[in-house]
């Protein structure tokens, strides 16, 4: 005789549900613990989207803790080979924030009429 157990996992909220199908590639610069500059791309899940803000706008916070360092480098400007291939493998754009802003704009002049 066997015995069959099925276990049902518990439904997904959610912002569950959204970590499981995205994440946000971001760009950030600032300075390491020793003063010197820094670019990094860092793969963040939505559920980790406002205590990021919240960290970044204090000055102070461990990339690590919000999620995964896809890329690093010292200075101030990501190279061009490294830009290239975060667009080829990843599909970040660097003018992503601008373009946004610019469907927002386009969108409320679209419902204002």
């Amino acid at each position: 005789m066997s015995t069959t157990v099925h276990i049902t996992p518990p439904p997904l909220s959610p912002q569950s549900m959204a970590d499981l199908l995205c994440t946000i590639v971001i760009l950030c610069r600032g300075k390491d613990k020793y003063k010197r500059n820094f670019w990094a791309y860092l793969c963040l899940k939505p559920s980790m989207a406002e205590s990021f803000k919240k960290a970044y706008d204090s000055g102070t916070l461990n990339l690590v803790d919000y999620g995964t360092i896809l890329e690093a480098g010292e200075g101030i400007d990501v190279p061009e080979d490294v830009r290239i291939m975060m667009q080829r493998d990843y599909g970040v754009r660097d003018d992503y924030e601008d373009q946004l802003l610019k469907a927002i704009d386009d969108m409320k002049r679209k419902n204002a009429t």
